[in-house]
């Protein structure tokens, strides 16, 4: 008798469960679309796209507050519109109960600029992926220019390791160096504080241009960057505190286990 009561009991619980649910879901099929609530988490101080763009791109796909329906809303479709910005990385959307539908945003992170021959630019994300200029703001990130003949507006969208496979232009490797130097620099608070750019050669070798000092950094190709940058950090230390920054014209670290200078 007791275990019939058990029985009986659980399944009374599980009754009222389902019914609460069911009535859930009508409740949430008889919503209609509250707030758009926008969340945008940035990657440093690079303010690309603001909650008010990013919900005006929501609305324009015909949902209207206080009317749509909120099983009439499409969260992978909203999704998938997003991340095809060229400033967001990823994005997240889903709907309350209560009407309203949450946008989380990953805004990009650029951490170079290049200049090509003609002055075009392009950004270059941490991700290595290239993205366009912004009209409403601009990155003070590492820049890269000098002899750079790429057109950089037919590779935006696009990756830097892409690039080799899609195009047989010879600046398709620089692009693929400057990703990884940038990267590498900006990880490392002392080189991120002490170059802002960097000089493509014709012979497409590397310059880097610190802030501090009259000098210029010979560096070759982007091979074995972190034992270069670790001469170089030797170097600062052991060197130039001793001698100034501004006695040497050159610091050349094309070669092993040097630094070969050239005086002022």
């Amino acid at each position: 008798m007791k275990k019939i009561l058990k029985i009986s009991g659980w399944i009374g619980i599980t009754a009222v469960l389902f019914v609460l649910f069911a009535a859930a879901i009508s409740s949430s099929s008889d919503s209609v679309l509250g707030d758009v609530i926008i969340d945008i988490a940035y990657a440093g101080e690079n303010y690309f796209i603001d909650q008010e763009e990013v919900r005006e791109t929501v609305l324009d796909l015909g949902y209207v507050r206080g009317e749509t329906r909120l099983n009439e809303i499409d969260p992978g479709r909203i999704e998938r519109i997003l991340q095809n910005d060229a400033f967001i990385q990823d994005a997240e959307v889903y709907k309350e109960l209560n009407g309203d539908l949450h946008v989380d945003v990953l805004a990009r992170k650029p951490i170079a600029r290049v200049f090509n021959n003609s002055g075009k630019s392009v950004y270059i994300d941490h991700l290595g992926k290239v993205m366009p200029l912004s009209k409403k703001y601009t990155a003070r990130i590492l820049v890269v220019s000098g002899h750079i003949s790429m057109n950089l507006d037919q590779v935006v969208g696009k990756n830097v390791s892409e690039l080799d496979l899609e195009t047989a232009h010879p600046d398709a490797a620089i692009l693929n160096d400057v990703y990884a130097m940038s990267k590498f620099i900006g990880q490392d608070d002392f080189w991120k504080a002490q170059f802002n750019q960097v000089y493509v050669t014709r012979d497409k070798e590397f310059e880097l241009i610190p802030r501090v000092g009259d000098h210029q950094i010979l560096l070759g190709d982007a091979e074995n960057l972190d034992k270069k940058l670790t001469k170089l950090r030797l170097f600062y230390r052991e060197g130039l505190d001793k001698t100034g920054w501004n006695e040497y014209k050159t610091l050349n670290l094309k070669y092993t286990n040097q630094v070969v200078c050239t005086k002022t």
